[in-house]
C-alpha cells in the first residue's frame, strides 16, 4: 500500500502549490505550524485483489484512494480539486504511475458527493471528496 500511495502523493506534489501540503491520512505539519490552505488529504486502502487469472497464478492489486481537498473558500477548494485531477487524468486519459516491481495500469478518477462544507471548525471549510485508483500486476 505504501509504494501505491507513494506514487499518488508524488504525481500530486508536482503541482507546486501542493508539494508542502500533500498529506497522507492527516493534515499536520512537522514543526506544529497551522496547515496551509488549500491542502489535499489522502486517504489510501488496499482496495480489492483479484487472483482470476486463467493463463498463470497471480494478483491483480486495485488500490483505491480518497482525496480530500480542503479550502477556506469554493474558489480555493475547487482549485485544489481541479489540479489534483489534472495530475491524475490528462486530455481525458489517466496517468499511469510507474511503481518499481509492478506493472501498473492507468488512474481511474470518480467525485461521489457535492463539494461539502465543515461548519465544525472556525472558520469553517469548505471540500471536495474524490475517489480514484488503478490496477497493478506485480512483476518480480
Amino acid at each position: 500500500m505504501k509504494k501505491h500511495t507513494d506514487a499518488l502523493v508524488a504525481l500530486i506534489q508536482v503541482v507546486p502549490a501542493l508539494a508542502s501540503a500533500t498529506f497522507v491520512s492527516r493534515a499536520v505539519t512537522a514543526d506544529g505550524s497551522p496547515v496551509p490552505l488549500p491542502y489535499v488529504v489522502i486517504h489510501p486502502t488496499d482496495g480489492r485483489d483479484d487472483s482470476d487469472r486463467l493463463a498463470a497464478p497471480g494478483i491483480t492489486q486495485n488500490p483505491r484512494f480518497q482525496i480530500t481537498s480542503v479550502g477556506s473558500t469554493y474558489e480555493q477548494c475547487a482549485w485544489a480539486a481541479e489540479k489534483v485531477k489534472a495530475a491524475l487524468v490528462t486530455g481525458g486519459i489517466g496517468v499511469t504511475p510507474t511503481i518499481s516491481g509492478e506493472r501498473t495500469g492507468s488512474f481511474w478518477y470518480s467525485v461521489p458527493q457535492a463539494v461539502q462544507t465543515d461548519n465544525e471548525v472556525n472558520p469553517p471549510l469548505l471540500y471536495h471528496t474524490a475517489e480514484c485508483g488503478f490496477s497493478s500486476v506485480p512483476t518480480a
